[in-house]
């Protein structure tokens, strides 16, 4: 009997890893992998009118909730307009900072980099793209809060937010 226990639990530890349903070590290269493929798709990728910011965070697996977009533990999407700018905010544990942020300029060089309006030296901590001829800036900031280190990952766009659905 234990023996097929243990075949049993190992056939759902593949499982989950296939379908990439176990959790990350924090700050490993897959966890920073995860989070910087949601800026991407979800941030970037509704840029610059982020009209379609919400479909995009559904396709990704994030769920809504009370107003925000959210996945694992620790990962929140939200549109936030301030002084003329709408800016599509991801805040992240990032236990490696430096790593989280070559992590996402990476990805967006490699999905985006076409649009890449920067100096040539890699600059990861603000990066400005062009996206449907609009200026599109990204934002990688270092963060602490209590005790743990954090990432605001923003992408920032001259112009006002979409308007939301009440509910939505």
């Amino acid at each position: 009997m234990p023996r097929r226990l243990n075949s049993a639990v190992a056939l759902c530890a593949l499982a989950l890893a296939a379908g990439g349903g176990i959790a990350q070590e924090p700050g490993s290269d897959a966890w920073n992998a995860k989070r910087a493929a949601l800026f991407s798709q979800v941030c970037m990728g509704s840029a610059p009118d982020y009209a379609d910011i919400d479909d995009r965070a559904a396709r990704a697996g994030m769920a809504r909730q009370d107003g925000v977009w959210v996945a694992e533990p620790e990962i929140v999407i939200n549109l936030i307009e301030h002084d003329g700018f709408c800016d599509c905010i991801m805040s992240v544990s990032a236990p490696d900072q430096g790593a989280m942020i070559d992590t996402i300029f990476a990805r967006l060089m490699t999905d985006f980099g076409a649009g890449f309006t920067g100096a040539p030296d890699g600059l990861a901590s603000v990066a400005p793209f062009q996206r449907d001829g609009v200026e599109v800036v990204s934002i990688l900031e270092p963060r602490a809060y209590e005790d743990g280190k954090w990432l605001s990952a923003r992408t920032a766009v001259f112009g006002s937010c979409p308007i939301r659905e009440a509910g939505k």
